[in-house]
């Protein structure tokens, strides 16, 4: 919706001009509802308006100090300020649900005996489900740039490739996440490579670099994957994380090599 704000105290042949304006607007495919703004000038008015248009009166004004339902010389409906005022409070998250690791082993409601036959028609699957003594072979993309927790997440992808019969055969370091998606491509090219891995930390920082890097870096990951249909793991801790908030997310790392290898056991069907 587009509201047109015609300044009250401009007059002669400039308010002319703004009128023009308003008759452009009035051939564009646009409502205003009666109900949330103030109507415009009708044309009859418009032709005796050359010098002067309706202000709100003085006790509009003083009302519009105090905050009664003005904005930008518009009268908002009390819906619409009500409704304004539900939109800035922040969502309520909810914290009593459980979650486990990709790779976990954990009973679905649809693999219990009580719930089983209302599936019986139906094909349920969980990626990974197959081919889980083939032994997944991996690369992995890393940044070196904290060099300290990149250590502790390289040997928790290490741990974990273990503990799902999987192997990683090639680990490339890059000076950043930066520098990542054309590692990973070269990886993704590699026959004897069946998925990847990135793992990294993109600071939360004073500008919104760390945001744009993020942003960029996961899209081309997303679809180097989707071109060479290779699983890609994302483990990067970030974009905005502090130090402290990098600490105890250490098993990104693992997260990101599970989903991975389970990923890839299915592409080889």
């Amino acid at each position: 919706m587009y509201l047109v704000v015609i300044p009250h105290k401009k007059q002669g042949p400039l308010l002319q001009q703004h009128f023009h304006f308003v008759n452009m607007l009035n051939s564009l495919p646009f409502f205003i509802h009666s109900s949330s703004v103030t109507s415009l000038p009708s044309s009859s008015t418009r032709a005796t308006t050359n010098n002067s248009i309706n202000r709100p009166s003085s006790s509009s004004s003083s009302s519009s100090k105090k905050g009664n339902n003005f904005k930008r010389g518009f009268r908002l409906s009390s819906s619409s300020s009500s409704s304004e005022q539900q939109q800035e409070q922040p969502a309520k998250i909810q914290e009593t649900y459980q979650f486990h690791s990709p790779g976990g082993k954990v009973t679905f409601a649809h693999e219990t005996d009580g719930e089983k036959s209302k599936w019986t028609n139906c094909e349920i699957s969980h990626v990974g489900d197959v081919n889980e003594e083939t032994k997944v072979k991996l690369g992995i993309v890393i940044g070196e740039f904290h060099d300290q927790l990149m250590n502790r997440m390289l040997e928790d992808a290490r741990l974990s490739a273990l503990a799902m019969n999987a192997e990683i055969t090639r680990v490339v370091f890059v000076p950043g996440t930066y520098e990542a998606p054309l590692i990973l491509e070269n990886m993704l090219m590699d026959d004897s490579l069946d998925a990847a891995c990135v793992l990294g930390y993109i600071e939360k920082g004073s500008t919104l670099h760390g945001e744009e890097m993020g942003n960029t870096c996961s899209l081309i990951f997303k679809q180097l994957e989707l071109e060479y249909r290779k699983p890609v793991g994302m483990g990067i801790i970030g974009p905005g994380a502090t130090a402290e908030q990098a600490e105890t997310r250490v098993a990104y790392a693992g997260n990101a090599i599970r989903a991975a290898i389970r990923m890839a056991r299915t592409m080889m069907v």
